[in-house]
């Protein structure tokens, strides 16, 4: 049984930790978030990692799908089904989602 991991934050550092977690057989990576819609999101989909919005916001997140992407719903989906989250977003945000990821 594979750990289902979440990578909050695919950018600079969030790339990186993903390809690393995707190389190991006993994880799976079940979804990275942007911010908004990016260049990222196209490499996120192409190397097959489902999108999330790092938001709850359901503007922000029907904002991927008018830009072309499919965005699977914003952060508290992706810690719903994740046994991991990985915190790679910049500055503090690690701190303002703490509640988030104790909840889930």
């Amino acid at each position: 049984m594979s750990i289902k991991v979440a990578i909050n934050g695919f950018g600079t550092i969030g790339k990186r930790v993903a390809d690393a977690v995707d190389a190991q057989d006993d994880m799976e990576i079940v979804g990275v978030t942007k911010t908004g819609p990016s260049f990222g999101c196209g490499l996120a989909e192409k190397k097959g990692f489902p999108l999330y919005c790092t938001f709850d916001d359901a503007d922000r997140i029907s904002s991927f799908a008018e830009s072309g992407y499919k965005c699977q719903g914003g952060l508290s989906d992706l810690l719903a089904i994740a046994d991991v989250v990985i915190d790679c977003a910049p500055g503090k945000m690690g701190a303002d989602n703490l509640a988030k990821y104790k909840a889930a």
